[in-house]
């Protein structure tokens, strides 16, 4: 599996930017994975954020889309490796995971995602969320190649 995490603003600082860099560093050694950042939206209007943010995330999608929201669908990180292990074997080998910014996605990034997947019941700051991100598909993929990393489900 390729993994591609397109998110908005500025990720790799703050508290959880070295868990950022270091699970997608992990997870890269055992499946290609990628980080893109868009920029922020601009000016006082959410929704208009929402949009400049979500035209920026849409034409960054490659392969099967992944929306991160609330609405999604959630896993347990056994059922998530195998979700992703079926997608394989039908030959989905790239995931684009699109995380929106502070204001959210926009509907029409949902839209043209084939699945969302809703990472917490709780509210996660984005970097926070980036960090257990990487952490699961890092978990995804030991279970995947038989590591003994993952514990636990």
């Amino acid at each position: 599996m390729r993994y591609r995490v397109v998110c908005v603003g500025k990720p790799d600082g703050g508290p959880y930017g070295a868990a950022i860099r270091r699970d997608l560093a992990r997870l890269d050694a055992l499946a290609a994975a990628e980080l893109v950042v868009v920029r922020a939206g601009k000016g006082r209007d959410p929704e208009a954020r929402r949009r400049q943010e979500g035209a920026a995330l849409a034409g960054a999608l490659q392969g099967r889309g992944v929306a991160l929201d609330e609405r999604g669908r959630t896993f347990t990180t056994a059922a998530l490796a195998d979700h992703v292990a079926a997608l394989d074997l039908r030959g989905e080998s790239k995931l684009t995971l699109v995380l929106g910014g502070a204001d959210g996605l926009d509907d029409a990034v949902v839209a043209a995602c084939a699945e969302s997947w809703r990472l917490s019941d709780f509210t996660l700051a984005h970097e926070l969320a980036l960090a257990v991100l990487f952490e699961q598909l890092y978990r995804v993929e030991t279970l995947r190649v038989g590591h003994p990393y993952h514990r636990g489900d």
